[in-house]
């Protein structure tokens, strides 16, 4: 579904990406590991369009999508749920959700899209009139993923969702992903939290100094103390 060849970027002189590459396949679910700084949010701006790229090459279900304008991108069915939630806290939990609907089918399908959302997350039916803002931070964050999938995209890439989360609420969280995959929704996930990440996803990529330095499938990742000890810090 999505692949990434020799993805090179960079922020004025600073280097962030020098050879990446990965792919992710349909109806899995794949996380991207690493530690701070190493480019793993970076990576989810490419695929998104936010960051343009000096070299390499993005595909999605066979498309170049290297340097196109993001809403070309979320309109081919890419849907970013950024780090940090980033919501409209003076506007309602209905009124974030239904910004999330960029496509013209998916504007179509508001109200079965909500549906979908508050059958996913029902302490938000609860909370639709509420202002965003006083919500919890998990709460937010449920706001912030069904904000994605109102899109109702092909690929769903997520970006630390379970971050400042309190461990119950990112188990949480993460049952929901795995929902969202048993609905036909492939996901691309950086995760700081190693073990909850590679204990849902399929496969695991983990970038060091630029590019992909370990990949395998996640129980085989999480399985090994040395890789653990070496790339993951855990």
């Amino acid at each position: 579904m999505l692949r990434i060849e020799h993805l090179a970027v960079s922020y004025g002189r600073a280097k962030v990406l020098t050879d990446l590459s990965l792919n992710v396949e349909q109806g899995e679910i794949v996380a991207l590991l690493g530690g701070n700084g190493v480019g793993k949010t970076t990576t989810l701006k490419a695929v998104s369009g936010l960051v343009r790229p000096r070299g390499g090459r993005i595909t999605f279900e066979g498309r170049p999508i290297t340097g196109l304008p993001t809403h070309t991108i979320a309109q081919m069915g890419i849907a970013h749920c950024p780090e940090g939630r980033r919501l409209f806290g003076g506007m309602t939990v209905e009124d974030n959700l239904l910004l999330g609907a960029v496509t013209r089918a998916a504007r179509e399908k508001q109200r079965d899209g909500l549906e979908r959302i508050f059958e996913l997350f029902p302490i938000l039916l609860e909370r639709r009139k509420q202002h965003a803002g006083l919500l919890s931070g998990g709460q937010q964050q449920m706001v912030a993923i069904g904000r994605a999938l109102m899109a109702d995209p092909r690929l769903l890439i997520l970006d630390e969702p379970s971050l400042g989360l309190a461990p119950k609420v990112v188990t949480e969280v993460f049952e929901v992903l795995q929902s969202v995959r048993d609905t036909g929704v492939t996901v691309l996930l950086v995760e700081q939290n190693v073990a909850q990440a590679l204990g849902m996803a399929d496969r695991g990529y983990v970038i060091e100094q630029g590019e992909i330095a370990l990949q395998g499938e996640a129980q085989a990742l999480l399985d090994d103390e040395e890789l653990q000890k070496a790339y993951l810090g855990i």
